[in-house]
């Protein structure tokens, strides 16, 4: 979903639940989750609006070993770490479900709070 957002192919806000289902219906790759064998595999998304590469990585349930893994390993292939930025969409929203009270509970909330990451990564590079 964040890479959808983030390469223009969803809005990064929602105004109401059947503009969500609406777009939720909409035949993205990656939609319905990836299968254990797609854990760890880089997918190239498409190229957002500065000419960034996109990509997803599904991690499975060590997000932390698999990030420390590749970033350590850029520098072996002759990649500069700095050059790469990699986000975990599962702290945004786990921010948002401590946070729901405020910023809006139900599956909204959820979205919009993965648009405000995706907006606030897109204003860093």
């Amino acid at each position: 979903m964040a890479a959808a957002i983030h390469l223009g192919y969803l809005p990064s806000r929602v105004e109401s639940a059947a503009e969500l289902r609406f777009f939720l219906r909409q035949e993205l790759p990656w939609r319905k989750g990836v299968t254990a064998g797609e854990f760890g595999v880089l997918c190239l998304a498409g190229w957002g609006r500065k000419g960034e590469a996109v990509y997803t990585l599904a991690t499975g349930k060590k997000p932390d070993l698999l990030l420390k893994t590749i970033t350590n390993l850029l520098p072996l292939l002759g990649e500069d770490p700095s050059n790469y930025h990699f986000i975990d969409c599962q702290l945004a929203l786990n921010r948002h479900r401590r946070q729901s009270t405020v910023v809006g509970a139900g599956l909204c909330g959820w979205y919009n709070a993965l648009g405000r990451m995706v907006r606030e990564v897109q204003r860093g590079l």
